[in-house]
């Protein structure tokens, strides 16, 4: 356990990579935290997610750990970047996918960090160093939050010890980062709505290095010529793999498991051994509410969606990055009374996309499959190709986004880089190693053309910054790709909220991108 940290300002409820990631986006602007989890070490027999894409890549590029999760993935983006579908594993391939998930062996147009492919506890331990090194966290391992009391200044969280002793924590913001039996949900009277799948499927982590698929290295294998369908992958080059069997049920049984991954071979693994099992059943689930005054749902405590395409903890890390900042502003004065109010209006409606996309990939898996190359090629691409989804959601329309374009209607695979007001910032490499990116500042970060004097607009804005102690960068651009004549304000998040010329950059943008302007006051 950390040493106690001192005047905590957020209490962050499970340890997940929604949690972590909260408090490593609060840590990021000097917020005090106590991280609540009752795990006190991480399972590597259960990897659960896998795909981490180029957003949260660039997420946790922010925070300055993307190298040390790539130095620790056993699997290198440029190593494959192929998906296979087959009858069996020991046959030849009906098609296949290549370039998923936006996997890259170089430097990207398109992003500054590739995905990678990395199993979640890895990245959850990197996690845990970097929360540590902080010294703005006091994680509490192996401690349980029983109860959740939001009062009119502050929230009181009664915990359970891993003694069985009661212990209290109060702070003025909680985050509930605690999946799908969530307290916090409870205590704020939020409810999750939706559907589940009619029969579960069973994971399994297990270890052979005999397997060798005919078809040669792949990232997934789909396997669709079996009484039970499945998909296979290595977590490793060294015999170490994961499966996923579709509609098994509610069996936690390593017998089966095994058996059924023999069946995905086609051929005897004569070193086969069932490390893990794990059954799961695929749920499209929405929280009505993402959040009261002082309590905010982050991750699975606020939407549950099928893993098919990767998308489920990487709209986790979106929902922490997101609240954190808006918090952070908040505690420290530059945050305005209406700026917490816009993380459900901007983070409910990514959560819907997300789902509605991950349902759409898995009612075209398992015993649904298509049978056929030009079937599986028209059906399973949103899969595996969704820059579109990862790289192209934005915040049109939120009330700290300036200007009225409408949000364009979503296409999942493809991402097309906009400067309109509530998009992500579009990537540019200033040189070999660094992004646009890594010029912006912690608070806003106004991008302007030219490397001249300052204009007398931009002086007025940084003068207006100062006087409401607005954290305030100020970029000049060269040859960033952007147009030769567009001023853009940007946040914390690398989302823009405003774009304009220079007259146009006037001090009540403040008020917009802070929270300040009330007659923007929306509700979710």
């Amino acid at each position: 356990m950390s040493t106690p940290v001192s005047a905590v300002e957020v209490i962050v409820i499970g340890g997940g990579p929604a949690g972590l990631a909260t408090a490593a986006e609060l840590a990021h602007h000097g917020v005090r935290s106590v991280l609540v989890e009752p795990r006190t070490e991480v399972s590597h027999t259960r990897p659960r997610a896998k795909t981490t894409s180029p957003r949260t890549m660039e997420l946790l590029r922010r925070w300055g750990i993307a190298d040390a999760v790539r130095d620790r993935a056993p699997l290198a983006p440029g190593w494959n970047r192929r998906v296979v579908f087959c009858d069996r594993l020991d046959g030849a391939a009906i098609t296949e996918f290549h370039g998923v998930f936006g996997l890259s062996d170089g430097p990207h147009e398109l992003f500054a960090e590739s995905g990678q492919q990395v199993a979640q506890p890895i990245v959850e331990e990197v996690l845990r160093e970097h929360l540590r090194a902080s010294g703005l966290v006091e994680l509490r391992w192996g401690e349980r939050a029983t109860s959740v009391v939001e009062l009119p200044d502050e929230v009181l969280v009664t915990l359970e010890r891993a003694d069985g002793t009661p212990a209290e924590l109060r702070a003025p913001y909680v985050v509930g980062a605690d999946g799908g039996w969530s307290v916090a949900r409870s205590a704020i009277g939020a409810k999750l709505e939706g559907t589940s799948a009619p029969a579960a499927n069973l994971n399994a982590v297990f270890r052979s290095r005999a397997l060798r698929p005919a078809m040669g290295e792949a990232l997934h294998y789909w396997v669709i010529g079996t009484e039970t369908p499945g998909a296979v992958g290595p977590l490793d080059r060294d015999g170490l793999w994961w499966a996923g069997l579709a509609g098994v049920g509610d069996r936690n049984d390593p017998v089966l498991a095994a058996a059924l991954i023999r069946e995905l071979a086609g051929v005897p693994v004569p070193d086969l051994e069932v490390l893990s099992t794990d059954p799961w059943t695929p749920r499209m689930l929405l929280a009505d509410r993402f959040a009261s005054e002082r309590v905010f749902l982050v991750g699975e405590s606020a939407h549950l969606n099928p893993p098919f395409g990767g998308h489920g903890f990487n709209t986790c890390v979106g929902d922490a990055v997101n609240v954190g900042w808006k918090l952070a502003a908040v505690l420290q004065g530059w945050g305005g009374p209406n700026l917490l109010a816009t993380y459900e209006v901007e983070r409910r409606r990514i959560a819907e996309q997300t789902i509605a996309s991950a349902t759409t990939n898995l009612r075209a898996s398992g015993h649904e499959l298509a049978r056929t190359a030009d079937a599986l090629q028209r059906t399973k691409a949103e899969e595996f190709y969704s820059l579109g989804l990862t790289l192209g959601y934005g915040y049109a329309g939120s009330p700290i986004v300036a200007g009225a374009e409408a949000e364009p209607p979503m296409d999942a695979t493809t991402y097309v880089p906009s400067t309109r007001p509530g998009a992500r910032l579009p990537h540019v490499w200033l040189d070999a190693h660094t992004a646009l990116y890594d010029r912006l500042g912690r608070g806003l970060t106004v991008l302007h053309p030219g490397t001249g004097p300052a204009p007398a607009a931009l002086e007025r804005f940084r003068a207006a910054a100062r006087t409401r102690a607005v954290p305030l960068e100020v970029v000049a651009r060269d040859d960033d790709g952007l147009g030769a004549d567009e001023v853009l304000l940007v946040r914390p998040d690398q989302h823009i909220t405003w774009r304009g010329d220079l007259e146009g950059l006037v001090a009540e943008l403040l008020d917009t991108a802070t929270g300040y302007d009330r007659s923007r006051v929306t509700t979710g």
